[in-house]
């Protein structure tokens, strides 16, 4: 008989269970056979590439999930905070060491015969 849902699923669903008992030292062969005996069939190799790509996935989520946008609240507020009015905005004074883009070729005119060899 077929389980339920695919062994990523499983994996993803049961991640933090599993993160648990392998922190306390339980093998990852114990837990393939566990595996196995819930209907899922894997290898030590596929269950650690699916443990990898889950957790992966859970740093993803978390990393989205700190990036929500603001609130109402703070969009509305946010404007007046971020423009105080004693600050003036300051700007950034020109860097001396850049040259110009390109080069100005003046010609031949200005070469004088005295100076080629």
């Amino acid at each position: 008989m077929k389980p339920p849902q695919s062994l990523a699923g499983y994996i993803r669903q049961h991640l933090k269970e599993l993160e648990e008992r392998l922190e306390v030292g339980v093998r990852q062969e114990v837990i393939v056979a566990e595996l196995e005996a819930h209907g899922y069939k894997t290898t030590l190799k596929g269950f650690r590439n699916f443990l990898y790509r889950a957790r992966i996935r859970a740093a993803q989520k978390t990393v989205a999930a700190s990036a929500k946008p603001a609130s109402q609240k703070e969009q509305k507020y946010a404007p007046s905070v971020a423009q105080k009015p004693d600050q003036k905005k300051q700007e950034i004074p020109p860097n001396p060491l850049t040259k110009k883009a390109g080069f100005e070729f003046k010609g031949t005119n200005s070469v004088d015969e005295n100076d080629l060899i």
